[in-house]
């Protein structure tokens, strides 16, 4: 008796734990972008006021470019925002994208910061925007809508049609050519 006890108690107890890690592997799950920074990803409640000032700065074309991926040339163009101005300066350059997880974007670790000067503090990830992840220091082409964090700072958009195909179907570990535009 005293050991049929022993056993249920031992398989509550893990019964127990195991619904803990499924929780924890939840929620883990659930981090974006979770390298080297945790504190700067939290939403925030100026995203609102935020939406106004980033859609108006995203409008302002700055630098056309053209991004090559897998032979497909994409038109795009880069705003006039700080970080994007010194990213224009750093063109023609190529980068390695690949999947972030299962968010509907492709990341490209820069390896140096862009200056954020004058650029809201965080904006959402929307179809077919140029991001800068400030935080690990990357561009993100985004195919899909991504929810509003902070660090997140919109940098150009895509202007070709079938943008959202290439990207999403370029594949992981891609070499991508961004260069200024001839035209």
């Amino acid at each position: 008796m005293k050991r049929l006890l022993v056993i249920l108690s031992l398989l509550i107890g893990m019964i127990g734990l195991s619904a803990c890690q499924q929780q924890t592997q939840r929620t883990t799950s659930t981090n974006r972008h979770s390298s080297q920074s945790q504190s700067t990803k939290t939403k925030s409640k100026k995203a609102e006021s935020n939406k106004t000032q980033s859609s108006t700065d995203d409008q302002q074309v700055g630098q056309r470019i053209t991004v090559t991926i897998n032979g497909h040339q994409l038109s795009a163009h880069l705003n006039r925002s700080s970080a994007a101005k010194a990213f224009a300066r750093e063109l023609p350059t190529t980068l390695s994208f690949r999947d972030y997880a299962d968010f509907p974007e492709k990341i490209a670790d820069l390896h140096h910061a862009l200056p954020t000067t004058g650029m809201p503090s965080g904006h959402a990830g929307n179809q077919g925007a140029i991001g800068y992840w400030s935080p690990d220091q990357r561009v993100v082409f985004y195919w899909g809508t991504e929810s509003y964090y902070e660090g997140i700072h919109i940098i150009g958009h895509f202007d070709s049609q079938n943008y959202r195909q290439v990207i999403k179907n370029m594949g992981n570990h891609v070499r991508v050519r961004i260069a200024r535009s001839q035209s």
